[in-house]
């Protein structure tokens, strides 16, 4: 798998590739879609209507391979000013890529912190998915 960022008006940055030992777990593929519910007096059952699509959470966890514990304070920092940012978001996966259209970085968080191995959490906010 390998999962890129671009953001918009920037270059493409590759959060993971697991042919270069920087291992993604896809945590989350959230694609809901908004429904109205119509009410009728004395109706038995509601009807229900679709309106389109909501926003999607596309949640991932890399761990990089990184030489050292500089390496990985440089790489927290790093990763950590991506949130906020928005742009768009490639996931390759078993020849098949899924782009991620106006998305947002909502949070990167590290649920692993040890020397120079980490593990990194993105959490993405998007509008689209094709």
């Amino acid at each position: 798998m390998k999962l890129v960022w671009t953001p918009t008006g920037g270059n493409p940055v590759t959060l993971g590739d697991d042919s270069v030992k920087a291992t993604i777990t896809v945590e989350q593929l959230d694609a809901p879609a908004l429904v109205q519910k119509l009410l009728f007096f004395r109706g038995l059952n509601a009807q229900l209507v679709p309106r389109g699509g909501d926003e999607g959470v596309f949640v991932a966890v890399v761990q990089p391979n990184l030489s050292s514990s500089d390496a990985a304070s440089t790489y927290i920092k790093q990763e950590v000013a991506r949130r906020g940012q928005s742009g768009s978001l490639a996931w390759a996966r078993v020849g098949t890529i899924f782009v991620f259209n106006n998305v947002v970085v909502s949070r990167v968080n590290f649920p692993k912190i040890n020397g120079a191995l980490l593990g990194v959490r993105y959490t993405f906010v998007y509008s689209s998915m094709t």
